[in-house]
């Protein structure tokens, strides 16, 4: 098993970043799956984000090798001396830096998500204390 220094990483172009990382997780044979199939991963500038991120050993795999949280956002390959803002995956509870425009992002998304929630779940209630006033009043 490579570990990868801080300065390795950082020199590494986008595309070689993600080639390295689903090199390195099918080499230590992690899959992913999609549509009941078992696969390799594939370079892809979404492939940390959409899928890497539900799976906590991976994650930790990833750290230990020193491929994340070593100089450089895992969801949009730019290189950063201090990767201050940290995630941490609602689905797999697994926890990584990533740069602030990217932090910023994943954040509007949840509040979006959250937003919506809380519009239904109001709608649910007030219907709810509806059905009970006009079931008490007859």
């Amino acid at each position: 098993m490579k570990r990868y220094t801080r300065e390795e990483v950082k020199s590494m172009t986008p595309q070689d970043y993600e080639s390295t990382i689903c090199r390195e997780l099918n080499t230590a044979g992690y899959r992913t799956e999609f549509q009941g199939k078992t696969m390799e991963y594939e370079p892809d500038p979404c492939v940390f984000g959409g899928d890497i991120v539900f799976h906590p050993d991976a994650v930790n795999y990833l750290k230990k090798i020193g491929l994340i949280d070593n100089g450089k956002c895992p969801m949009c390959c730019e290189r950063e001396d201090d990767l201050i803002c940290k995630l941490q995956s609602m689905h797999s509870g697994a926890e990584y830096h990533v740069c602030k425009p990217c932090y910023k992002q994943y954040a509007q998304e949840e509040r979006e998500k959250r937003g919506c929630r809380c519009c239904i779940i109001t709608l649910v209630i007030i219907l709810l204390a509806f059905y009970v006033v006009s079931t008490l009043l007859r």
